[in-house]
C-alpha cells in the first residue's frame, strides 16, 4: 500500500515538475537534466533503506509541498547548467506562489 502511495505521489510531482518547467518555457535539456536529477536521483533516494535514519529538517514531515519546492529548486539548477542567462528566483517565487498550496515557504 505504501508504494502505491509513493508511486503516486511521484507521478503527481512529476507533472507538477513538467507544467512548472512549460510555465517557465525552459529548452528540452533542461526539462531532460532536471527529470534526470530529481525524478531519477533525488525522489528515490528518499525511499532507501537508511534514508529513515538521516534527518533533515528540510523534510521532516515529508510533504508535497516540500517535494514540489525541490522540483523547482532542480529546475532552478538545470537552469543555471544549461541556460544562458538563466531563469531568474523572481519568476520561481512567483510560480511557486501560485502552484504551492502552502505557503510556509514563500511569505
Amino acid at each position: 500500500m505504501k508504494k502505491e502511495v509513493s508511486s503516486c505521489l511521484r507521478v503527481r510531482l512529476v507533472e507538477s515538475l513538467i507544467q512548472s518547467a512549460q510555465d517557465l518555457q525552459v529548452s528540452p535539456i533542461v526539462k531532460y537534466s532536471v527529470l534526470s536529477l530529481f525524478a531519477d536521483r533525488f525522489y528515490p533516494s528518499l525511499n532507501r533503506e537508511g534514508a529513515k535514519d538521516a534527518k533533515s529538517w528540510l523534510l521532516c514531515p515529508l510533504r508535497e509541498s516540500n517535494l514540489q519546492l525541490f522540483a523547482l529548486v532542480a529546475i532552478w539548477i538545470s537552469s543555471k547548467i544549461h541556460d544562458s542567462p538563466s531563469l531568474s528566483v523572481k519568476s520561481f517565487k512567483s510560480l511557486a506562489d501560485n502552484t504551492i498550496k502552502e505557503q510556509h515557504f514563500t511569505t
